[in-house]
């Protein structure tokens, strides 16, 4: 049998250890001679729903591999070694390519530059070798310490366990810091660019249907059961919302109301079996379906965060009126801007103040709409500042079933929100399954029935509540 040449990973040792320690690990045996099959769940139940599903690698900007290593100590060079001044050399170790990485290093003295920050040049010559320490110089020249340096290079794909005939691109960063006057310091990592991705239709009940949305990534390790996997339903019906979940490809993983595993994976990357072990993804579309145009909207009961007092939808529906309507607006309230390190807290607020939305949806009605804003977050000064011993003519609700899940802010200025942690958080917005960090608005009548449904009105909200304002004009010129 002929020799096959050696591949490694760098820092990690040889490609070919790590499949033999991952086939040590997870089943691995041969369906009709033609595919091997890497196994992670053996005792899924015989009658559950599998998505086959086949899987392509094609060039993308995603990474889909990275591994970094740092603070490697550079070495002194004997005499004997030491040629065109270099004194220092670091080793990086064998890269994916198969080849050996290593740094000479030296100070630029020929060079006296006069500026401020005293930063001194530096020469390098990276050099790379085979497996029988052939070496070559791939490049030569000066640099400042702390600047990235990238070489790049190219696998075959089927040397990485991938479905492609194409070599794989990649590349090589180097970084170096000078450490004192002769030693130096080295970090270096290597990235793999592309997206292993596939896709299956399912059919749903009531509608049209979506498509199932695997992508496979390795991040740090090219082992099978170290590798990471994202799931996505996008449905067929732009009004319906796209969810998504993400993981290791070991992990139990939830989606929408169904949990899934992957249960294996072929030994070359070219196919991937998912198992439903709870839960359906085709019931999960017929719940999606509970928010439809014309359907009953589910009963909620949900904390009033300003009256400190339960609201269910049924006594939003006395307060509208058979002929009135609901408006149930899930964002949280325009604030004045946080302080910088804060910022990010804040996901999913309104582009509006609250008294800008209650103006357009209240435009020309004699009886306005019972408006409900279903928050995360609550402010604290509002509660006192705004609304104390006052009536607003709005309901502030909180999306989360225990309230004390909400993010309380009592300075916007000062204190971080105050939030007590739950081990397990239901939210309004995952029984209606609308998207977690968007603006979305739902238009309810009195009986109960949706009218109107805009599940990402983040960058539409004017738009979208002068829509609903004209339909209850509309509505209420029809009755007359």
């Amino acid at each position: 049998m002929k020799s096959q040449k050696k591949a490694r990973l760098i820092g990690c040792g040889p490609v070919f250890l790590a499949v033999l320690i991952a086939a040590l690990q997870v089943e691995v045996w041969a369906e009709g001679q033609k595919k091997q099959w890497v196994l992670f769940h053996d005792r899924v139940p015989e009658g559950s729903t599998r998505y086959s599903i086949a899987l392509r690698y094609v060039p993308s900007e995603s990474t889909f591999y990275n591994a970094s290593r740092g603070d490697i100590q550079s070495v002194a060079l004997p005499d004997s070694e030491q040629k065109e001044g270099y004194k220092e050399r670091i080793d990086f170790g064998t890269a994916l390519d198969g080849y050996r990485y290593s740094a000479l290093l030296r100070a630029a003295r020929e060079f006296r530059l006069i500026n401020r920050d005293g930063r001194q040049i530096h020469r390098i010559q990276i050099r790379r070798s085979n497996e029988n320490n052939k070496s070559e110089i791939i490049r030569e020249g000066y640099f400042f310490p702390g600047s990235q340096i990238q070489i790049p290079f190219e696998v075959p794909g089927q040397q990485l366990a991938l479905p492609t005939t194409e070599s794989v691109p990649g590349t090589f960063s180097i970084n170096i810091y000078n450490d004192n006057r002769y030693s130096y310091r080295g970090s270096f990592s290597t990235n793999l660019k592309g997206s292993l991705t596939g896709s299956t239709f399912i059919e749903g009940a009531n509608i049209e249907g979506a498509n199932l949305e695997v992508s496979v990534s390795s991040k740090r390790s090219l082992r099978p059961n170290d590798r990471y996997v994202k799931l996505a339903v996008q449905p067929i019906d732009e009004n319906l919302t796209r969810d998504s979940t993400s993981g290791k490809i070991t992990d139990v993983l939830k989606l929408r109301l169904a949990k899934l595993v992957v249960e294996k994976i072929a030994s070359d990357s070219s196919e991937i079996v998912l198992a439903v072990i709870h839960g359906d993804l085709r019931r999960t579309l017929k719940e999606e379906s509970r928010l439809s145009v014309g359907k009953l909207v589910p009963a909620f009961a949900r904390m009033d965060l300003n009256r400190r007092q339960f609201l269910t939808l049924d006594e939003l529906r006395k307060k509208a009126g058979r002929e009135g309507y609901i408006v149930l607006i899930f964002g949280d309230l325009k604030r004045e801007p946080l302080d910088y390190h804060y910022r990010n807290q804040r996901t999913n607020e309104l582009a509006l103040d609250e008294t800008i939305v209650l103006e357009i949806l209240q435009r020309d009605l004699k009886t306005p709409p019972v408006v409900v804003f279903v928050c995360r977050q609550f402010s604290l000064s509002d509660l006192y500042e705004k609304w104390l011993g006052r009536d607003p003519s709005f309901y502030i609700v909180a999306d989360y079933s225990n309230p004390m899940n909400v993010w309380f802010w009592s300075s916007f200025r000062r204190e971080r929100p105050h939030r007590r942690p739950s081990a397990k958080i239901e939210t309004l917005r995952e029984q209606f399954l609308l998207p977690e960090n968007k603006v979305s608005i739902l238009l309810v009548n009195g009986q109960g029935n949706l009218v109107y449904i805009k599940v990402d009105a983040e960058r539409q909200l004017a738009e979208s509540l002068t829509e609903i304002n004209r339909l209850m004009r509309d509505n209420k010129r029809m009755k007359k």
